[in-house]
């Protein structure tokens, strides 16, 4: 970049793309805040809380976390801020802590849904019959054990739950909570009941006033009329989801970034950043766009004897996060981080390899992370790791786009994802960036296309496994009979046995997709 050029404040991570500002908060500097009560501590916090101030609210909290006898309210607080900013493992943690001090349902049901977010649905169903057990109708924790049954593949398990329910009540589904018919929606459409499934969705969005409570809904109806070739009602029922609050995207800012983050790691710059010591072979990333066939590849992985996968953890680009607010380029190489340096990239990676290992099958040699992210932290990971293998999952554009736009992806973190050509920009976008990191990196990078790995699954499975250093084993055809939870959008999918309808998809909608202007996509690319 030029001299004249705005150095970007966050080159290590662009989550904040498209205007949208997802890191925690500085803490104001209160002068009172010494002298707080406990209570007025803890008041104060849960303002903060509402107001969506959530590194504000942890920093009035942490006071009362050092105490020698912690405050039960303070932890389920903490709790709440790390659910809010999707670190599931963290409030698991917290909420144990305040339920421990102080038994309560409301901290069992954040753990309950900690476990859910995590993919660890027998624990949550452990969770949520805890609060049965004193509360047999409580409809949270009722909605919450179907939902991870259902999301889980456990059809079967969660319309046991449900069929009572709808029985006592003579079929009158008007007559239950909103969270149950929900669940409800979501099995029939497991069952492949459409019509069933899109005039109970329809009935339920009737009834409810908030266009921010109808998104799911939307989104769930979007699926059904997919998969019952109601194409045209799909659509509409996707722009309906996407509506709420969508954020507007900035795709030249998009652009901006992309460049900045190219120009700081390049080949030259890149030599200049620390590179731990760390000669593991175990963590393999899988980068490319969601819907690019991510969740299939962490499935064939984990589906092998010596490998697993941890799904999409945000380890690393919260890592990124930090050094983008330490990092200063007008000094020295070995001070631009200031106390993110040398050590700290040490301790990320010891402390990443330690992780995945914990939380993996005892003789796992390979554990693959998915997260969505990946794309544009490949620089970083091979600094950490420089034994790693990334692969890169494409898919055409096309596709991508007709798939994230129907997905409920989350706008505040993915607003490009809330229109068709938007998240074709960052397809481009995305295509670029690890484009570069083949150029710059001596890491190996497999691209593993989408259409090739649904239609012939006899090279591509093979092919990806002996990328990792590993020898095929047919289990890994066997990928969908997986027990395993899968946290992915697609998770419906991800345990079905593999099929191509999903190829090409983007014909059945080609009277919405006039005048958008794709990338060009070759499977020889």
């Amino acid at each position: 970049m030029s001299s004249d050029t705005p150095k970007p404040s966050r080159p290590f991570s662009l989550s904040d793309v498209g205007n949208v500002q997802n890191f925690p908060q500085a803490a104001s500097p209160q002068s009172n805040q010494n002298s707080m009560s406990t209570k007025d501590r803890l008041l104060h916090a849960h303002s903060q809380v509402k107001s969506k101030q959530y590194g504000q609210a942890a920093e009035t909290l942490k006071p009362l976390l050092n105490k020698k006898k912690p405050d039960a309210g303070a932890f389920h607080l903490m709790a709440i801020i790390c659910e809010h900013q999707r670190q599931a493992a963290a409030a698991l943690e917290y909420a144990k802590k305040a339920n421990t001090s102080k038994p309560n349902d409301q901290s069992k049901m954040i753990i309950a849904r900690s476990f859910k977010a995590i993919g660890k649905t027998d624990d949550c169903i452990q969770w949520a019959d805890k609060i049965l057990r004193s509360n047999p109708n409580e409809p949270m924790a009722i909605a919450l054990k179907a939902a991870a049954l259902e999301e889980a593949g456990r059809v079967d398990d969660a319309e046991s739950i449900l069929l009572p329910l709808i029985e006592s009540i003579n079929g009158d589904l008007s007559k239950l909570p909103v969270q149950i018919r929900d669940i409800w929606a979501r099995v029939l459409v497991q069952r492949k009941q459409y019509p069933q499934a899109i005039e109970l969705i329809d009935d339920v969005l009737n009834k409810i006033s908030s266009d921010k409570g109808k998104v799911g809904l939307f989104h769930l109806k979007a699926k059904a009329c997919d998969r019952s070739k109601l194409y045209d009602q799909s659509w509409e029922a996707a722009e309906n989801a996407n509506a709420p609050g969508r954020l507007e995207y900035d795709p030249d800012l998009h652009s901006q970034q992309v460049d900045a983050l190219i120009d700081i790691w390049s080949k030259e710059h890149t030599g200049e950043f620390p590179i731990t010591t760390c000669d593991s072979i175990v963590p393999v990333f899988v980068a490319g766009m969601p819907r690019s066939g991510t969740s299939l590849i962490d499935q064939i992985i984990d589906a092998h004897p010596k490998a697993s996968g941890v799904g999409e953890l945000s380890a690393i680009e919260r890592f990124a996060m930090q050094l983008s607010q330490s990092y200063d380029p007008d000094k020295e190489p070995d001070k631009r981080f200031g106390e993110m340096g040398q050590n700290k990239w040490q301790q990320t990676a010891d402390a990443y390899i330690k992780h995945i290992l914990s939380v993996s099958p005892k003789g796992s040699e390979r554990v693959v992370n998915k997260a969505l992210g990946n794309n544009k932290l490949v620089g970083l990971i091979a600094r950490l790791f420089p034994k790693t293998r990334i692969i890169h999952a494409i898919r055409d554009p096309r596709d991508v786009a007709i798939s994230c736009f129907m997905g409920g992806f989350n706008n505040n973190m993915h607003p490009w994802t809330s229109k068709v050509e938007w998240t074709t920009h960052t397809w481009a976008l995305s295509d670029r960036m690890m484009q570069h990191w083949k150029d710059t990196l001596d890491i190996p990078i497999l691209d593993v296309h989408y259409e090739k790995l649904v239609a012939d699954p006899e090279n591509e499975f093979p092919r990806l496994i002996e990328f990792l250093g590993l020898e095929f084993n047919p289990s890994c055809y066997d990928f969908h009979k997986s027990k395993r939870t899968v946290r992915t959008l697609s998770y419906d999918q991800a345990n079905r046995p593999l099929y191509t309808t999903s190829s090409g998809r983007h014909k059945n909608y080609e009277s919405h997709l006039q005048g958008i202007n794709f990338p060009h996509y070759s499977l020889d690319c």
